[in-house]
């Protein structure tokens, strides 16, 4: 009898060892997740895609989800070496050669668009247009636009509001505005250190009636919000671009020609190892499009509501206001769980 519940004792005991073991395994897979990088060049949109994506991964799939700072120089080493993973807004036509080069090479995968038409332009409040009779570039070096716009540092020159230091558009819409010939006679450029910034020295003359020349794009906050008009340039093609480009790669040579952004959809770039590092969020973001018009809506509603940066907000509205766009991007069952988290939200 002894010797029996001893064996009973003995077999117990390694049961409930195994069943350890297996609730620690279970417990391992879990923790074991990949932790799942995004690109923050710091700029509104993306700060909301972002947002959308950590709250649905996060929640739906149980990845944690980090968010790097960065500039696009360094966005664009890391990425094609898997220190980050997913770039939802690569605005490939500033950076089209590494683009091309790096799909070629096998560190590069563009999933398809994050939304559609993502324009980039020149662009005055429409009232001040309207004063002065602008509808093309040339009509930026009328002397009264000129003064109209100057320098505080230095009036004989009117001052052009470029986009952030770091980013690629800085140096193509200098190499624009070179060949345009409002720099140097006619602008000096000034670029913010961040899109905070920048917002502001466009949106804050608007508010008082005054005028601003400047690069912007959409979808943004601020084209919602206040009246502007956007500048002709001429047409966009390739052969200019490859002039716009070689400008922008050497200060010292002045392309042929200059022209207009191409319009394209904002694709998301992902590292090319994605795929084998989790191919469910792999998946996921391949059918991930929230739409240019619910990120317009979306990035208004956060202004409105002045959410200082706390883009989570952002997230969960645009999730509870778009339910029909984003249960397409994924099984149910991780659909299930992205709505209970919205429901305690």
């Amino acid at each position: 009898m002894k010797k029996l519940f001893s064996s009973s004792v003995r077999f117990s005991g390694l049961a409930l060892a195994g069943l350890l073991v297996a609730l620690a395994t279970v417990g391992c897979s879990e923790a074991a997740k990949p932790t799942i990088k995004f690109a923050d060049q710091q700029f509104e949109s993306q700060w909301i895609n972002n947002a959308i994506a950590k709250f649905v991964i996060e929640n739906g799939y149980g990845n944690p989800v980090e968010t790097i700072e960065t500039t696009t120089p360094i966005m664009q080493a890391s990425l094609t070496k898997g220190d980050m993973h997913v770039n939802m807004e690569m605005w490939e036509q500033n950076i089209i050669e590494w683009h091309d080069e790096s799909i070629a090479a096998g560190t590069l995968e563009n999933l398809g668009a994050t939304y559609e038409g993502g324009p980039q332009f020149f662009m005055v409040p429409q009232a001040f247009a309207d004063e002065h009779g602008i509808k093309t570039i040339d009509d930026m070096k009328k002397p009264a636009v000129k003064k109209a716009l100057a320098d505080p540092e230095d009036k004989a020159k009117g001052l052009f509001m470029n986009c952030v230091i770091g980013w690629q558009c800085a140096e193509i819409n200098r190499a624009k505005l070179v060949t345009y010939g409002l720099v140097p006679d006619h602008y000096n450029i000034i670029s913010p250190g961040s899109s905070g910034a920048m917002e502001a020295a466009l949106a804050g003359p608007q508010k008082k009636g005054q005028g601003v020349f400047g690069y912007y794009w959409a979808p943004t906050a601020i084209m919602g919000m206040y009246d502007w008009y956007v500048i002709e340039e001429p047409a966009y093609n390739k052969p200019c671009w490859d002039e716009v480009g070689k400008s922008r790669d050497d200060k010292t040579y002045i392309a042929k020609e200059a022209c207009a952004y191409e319009t394209l959809p904002i694709n998301k770039g992902v590292w090319s190892g994605l795929k084998d590092l989790d191919s469910d969020i792999y998946t996921l973001l391949s059918k991930m499009n929230v739409g240019l018009q619910p990120i317009n809506k979306t990035a208004a509603w956060a202004v409105d509501n002045e959410i200082a940066g706390e883009w989570e907000k952002a997230a969960v509205y645009y999730l509870k206001n778009n339910e029909n766009i984003w249960t397409t991007w994924m099984p149910d069952a991780n659909a299930k769980k992205v709505k209970d988290a919205l429901a305690a939200k």
